[in-house]
């Protein structure tokens, strides 16, 4: 089978906690790795900045008192976030270790900050929620206001939150897992008006994109006994469509080993143009593909 070039998750994957929160052990990662770049000597921080300084003393403060038991570090890391988010819009990559992030000289002051947005926007959510915006239709609006009333005393916020809980229950499940998934995928590539065709065929990825000859499988859960299965819908992927690019997407919250050991198949090259990749990583992904597709058609 011919070569191809493929972004990887090598080069494109970023760590989730630098993308959204899941736990204050996230804030702790996420604030522990910019702060080794902040203290090498040979970095790309000036030493005696005073918005530099600051942060220092911030992670002092946290590892003396502990990361879970402080609320700046929850603001902070929000804050930092918002940083690293500008940083991935203005350009293709970012590394922290290579690209500072800048620290505003009173650094309290803009946790303080971050801290009153976060209420101010809290605040005007609540007063927005109304029966009339949320339902509309009158039969619809009756049903919650008694449902509401019936099982939360009238509380719409109470409501609503159970009605999320019980979704995000019922997308526990292997399949509803997968349908999500694949649900973001397809998302992702109509926002680029990129036609996409469901499979669902056995020994054929989930997703075909017939204009980048892309086969996209899913994966919400890994075992090493479902290599052996996976690289045969891979292997057939690419015997029946002779794709150029196949990739495996898998979950945000796959853990970390997990991951690592999924993506052994692609460190192997049991398969040459795969890729292995989380899917907060795969908006990436689908540019680089767009970059080696446009560079092998430009004369």
């Amino acid at each position: 089978m011919p070569r191809f070039e493929r972004p990887r998750a090598s080069t494109i994957g970023t760590p989730v906690y630098h993308r959204r929160r899941r736990d204050w052990k996230d804030d702790r990662d996420l604030l522990e790795e910019l702060a080794t770049s902040v203290s090498r000597i040979d970095g790309p921080y000036d030493y005696y900045n005073k918005g530099v300084f600051a942060f220092r003393e911030k992670i002092k403060s946290f590892r003396a008192n502990g990361y879970e038991s402080s609320n700046e570090v929850f603001y902070l890391g929000m804050w930092l976030r918002e940083r690293i988010n500008e940083m991935s819009k203005n350009q293709l990559s970012y590394d922290l270790r290579v690209h500072p992030i800048v620290f505003p000289e009173n650094l309290q002051s803009a946790i303080l900050q971050m801290e009153i947005q976060t209420r101010d926007q809290s605040e005007v959510k609540k007063e927005e929620i109304s029966f009339e915006s949320l339902f509309p239709e009158p039969q619809l609006r009756s049903f919650a206001r008694e449902r509401t009333q019936v099982l939360h005393h009238g509380d719409l916020n109470a409501y609503l939150s159970s009605l999320v809980s019980k979704e995000k229950d019922s997308l526990m499940t292997n399949s509803a897992s997968i349908m999500d998934l694949i649900q973001i995928c397809e998302y992702k590539f109509s926002v680029l008006k990129i036609e996409v065709v469901k499979k669902y065929t056995v020994g054929e990825t989930d997703l075909w994109v017939p204009s980048l000859s892309l086969g996209v499988e899913v994966r919400n859960t890994w075992t090493q006994e479902e290599e052996t299965k996976l690289i045969r819908t891979l292997s057939d992927t690419n015997f029946r469509l002779q794709s150029r690019h196949l990739a495996v997407v898998v979950s945000d919250d796959l853990s970390n080993q997990t991951f690592d050991l999924l993506r052994q198949i692609e460190k192997r090259k049991v398969i040459e143009n795969l890729s292995i990749i989380r899917i907060g990583d795969f908006s990436n992904y689908i540019s680089g593909i767009l970059e080696i597709e446009e560079i092998k058609i430009t004369p």
